[in-house]
């Protein structure tokens, strides 16, 4: 799978997951900044990854292109295509407000920023409302996203039961190679509660979920004022004040290395991996070796190209 897709599914599973948390009757507000990062889904611009040249269909109730975070209509815009199948002739634009959201959270590009926040959106607006969409028009969306080139088609919505032209319809896509992401629904979580397009075994189908962690996977390093993005190991804890120490390279973070340096009360830098071909120094002994040294802190930097996740014990 290439590593744009990868990325799409990112986006795609997150805004399935906020969407359908809604309730008639609240106020719900997406914070990007937080949620963004909760999710990983910023890990992606280190490597430069950022939707650039992905179109993502948004099968919903339109979207407000005048937005200032999803503005134009058109080839320049954000907003490069689609169809309004509520209203023929007329642009795909949101009276409502929940495909809004959906686009703004893949790719939102102003003072809020989405997860793919270079990507460019399709709308196909097949619900006025919210509450009720002809599974006629799923279909028809489905099949024009198809020739209109998307390359994920975002599916927050469906009907309440299995219906075999929605689902004929995703495999099209699917036989395509576009990534199809669909939504569980509302009705769970007891069995047999979700309908179409959802129960199509070929799409990623994602249920809501309730968020009462904290979490952090991205911290800033600050050297001589120059600050750099790290991202720390999972099951770190979030720091009331930063860290502050004298960063001292400590080799691969043997035990027989730190021995010979004085780690007290610094940063140690260790070097991902093992200087012996095919010894396996997990981050977990540079970890333990670290704090038996005295370091306040640890860092491990990649020896080869890419992103790494450590996991500390």
């Amino acid at each position: 799978m290439k590593m744009w897709a990868v990325f799409a599914i990112i986006v795609v599973v997150f805004v399935t997951l906020i969407i359908f948390q809604f309730v008639p009757n609240e106020n719900f507000h997406t914070y990007l900044d937080k949620s963004v990062p909760f999710i990983g889904g910023d890990i992606p611009r280190l490597e430069g990854i950022d939707g650039n040249g992905i179109k993502i269909a948004v099968i919903d109730t339109g979207v407000d292109f005048n937005h200032p975070d999803l503005f134009g209509f058109g080839p320049d815009g954000k907003v490069i295509g689609g169809y309004n199948f509520i209203k023929e002739g007329e642009p795909p634009l949101d009276t409502n407000g929940h495909g809004t959201q959906v686009a703004g959270v893949i790719a939102a590009d102003g003072n809020l920023k989405g997860v793919a926040p270079k990507a460019k959106i399709l709308a196909y607006k097949v619900s006025e409302n919210g509450e009720s969409v002809s599974s006629d028009l799923i279909v028809k969306a489905i099949d024009k996203s198809i020739e209109d080139g998307a390359d994920i088609i975002n599916i927050s919505l469906g009907v309440n039961k299995t219906n075999a032209n929605i689902d004929i319809a995703v495999n099209r896509a699917l036989e395509k190679g576009i990534i199809v992401i669909t939504a569980a629904g509302n009705d769970g979580p007891t069995p047999q509660t979700i309908g179409s397009p959802g129960k199509n075994s070929g799409s990623i189908t994602v249920g809501a979920t309730y968020n009462n962690l904290t979490s952090s996977l991205i911290a800033t390093l600050e050297v001589n004022e120059k600050p750099y993005t790290v991202i720390p190991m999972a099951g770190s804890s979030k720091l009331d004040k930063p860290i502050v120490g004298k960063i001292v390279f400590g080799g691969y973070g043997k035990e027989e290395e730190l021995k010979n340096i004085n780690a007290t009360n610094t940063i140690l830098l260790v070097e991902r991996g093992s200087n012996i071909k095919g010894e396996l120094l997990y981050f977990s002994i540079k970890e333990k070796n670290a704090a038996n040294a005295g370091a306040k802190a640890l860092i491990v930097y990649n020896n080869e190209p890419g992103i790494f996740l450590g996991e500390l014990i």
